[in-house]
């Protein structure tokens, strides 16, 4: 709002000029997810170009391609995959940096290897997991491709779901007689390999990636120590092995990363018996003897982020065209 005014100064004339000017408002409703903002048009506009800014980064999206390979240690590598020897004559670059993980007592022995490959696809990252087997037996556990939306969480799952129960005896008591009633509640536990992924995109395409893997086992199953429990009555309760890391790495889009140092101790109870005698009744037992055998295994992940610049099949998921039902595929009469 603008007032004039006029002032006479030595046969001069001043012309003094008033502007009020009203502060712009920001009303923001968390339940309807509305914000209201008063303001001039100049704000306006510039308020316009920060939205497109905030959404065209958040519609941004990432493809990872991720690959889970399980080793088990030959007995000369014990101590874990040598990574120089993978890279040497190969023109690949290894660049090993200590992370900060969650403390454990099994095994502190975790790492991020930063893997840079100029020639980097699908066929070089399969010829590094065939050189894998130089070191033990090579198990693909999970190949997955996801799409993931910018700084949001993607998680890869490759679990079996062990059953167990818990057992509750509830009892009443009359003046005659005492009843006790039993409740069998059945529970799962996942063991196996869960990992989360957070993508972040920056300017230069460069992906920052947050991720924590986690890899459970069942050492063993223990007896509920529940009081409740009937006499002869034994219910087994698993004991779980958890080992985590937390971990975030830059890798460029179209290079992949590679994390190792996972390890883990597996005992397999062998039983080596001499055929025909060890069926013998009552000195059978004299031709056979318990071996525990000691396995070390070691888990590698790989990870290749691609951000993807047109999310459809005539852009970036072209690859995927085959993968899916051609036009006349809902066609009954096939034509």
């Amino acid at each position: 709002m603008t007032g004039p005014g006029t002032t006479q100064n030595e046969g001069s004339t001043i012309i003094r000029r008033t502007t009020f000017r009203e502060a712009a408002s920001v009303i923001a409703n968390p339940e309807t997810g509305i914000i209201s903002i008063r303001a001039t048009s100049r704000q306006h506009r510039k308020i316009q170009a920060f939205l497109d800014r905030v959404m065209q980064s958040a519609k941004r999206q990432v493809l990872i391609e991720a690959t889970v390979v399980e080793v088990q240690l030959s007995d000369k590598y014990q101590q874990g995959i040598n990574w120089a020897a993978i890279a040497a004559g190969k023109g690949w670059s290894f660049t090993q940096s200590p992370v900060g993980a969650i403390p454990s007592a099994v095994n502190q022995s975790l790492f991020v290897l930063g893997y840079s490959n100029p020639t980097s696809s699908a066929g070089n990252l399969s010829a590094t997991i065939s050189l894998l087997e130089s070191f033990g037996k090579v198990k693909v556990l999970s190949s997955p491709k996801i799409s993931v939306l910018n700084n949001q969480t993607a998680l890869l799952k490759v679990v079996d779901n062990r059953i167990y129960f818990t057992i509750q005896a509830n009892t009443s008591q009359n003046q005659t007689t005492t009843l006790t009633t039993y409740t069998t509640t059945v529970n799962s536990v996942p063991v196996g390999f869960v990992m989360n992924v957070t993508p972040e995109i920056s300017k230069n395409d460069s992906v920052i990636i947050n991720l924590r893997p986690t890899i459970s086992r069942i050492l063993d199953y223990v007896p509920d120590p529940n009081p409740s429990l009937p006499a002869g009555v034994q219910n087994l309760i698993p004991e779980i092995q958890t080992r985590e890391m937390e971990s975030v790495i830059r890798v460029n889009s179209g290079q992949t990363a590679v994390m190792g140092g996972l390890m883990q101790d597996s005992v397999n109870n062998l039983d080596d018996t001499v055929p025909g005698l060890f069926g013998i009744k009552h000195i059978g037992n004299l031709f056979a003897h318990k071996n525990d055998a000691v396995t070390k295994s070691e888990l590698v992940i790989f990870l290749r982020p691609v951000v993807v610049k047109e999310p459809s099949l005539e852009g970036d998921f072209a690859g995927f065209r085959d993968a899916l039902p051609d036009r006349n595929f809902f066609d009954t009469d096939g034509n």
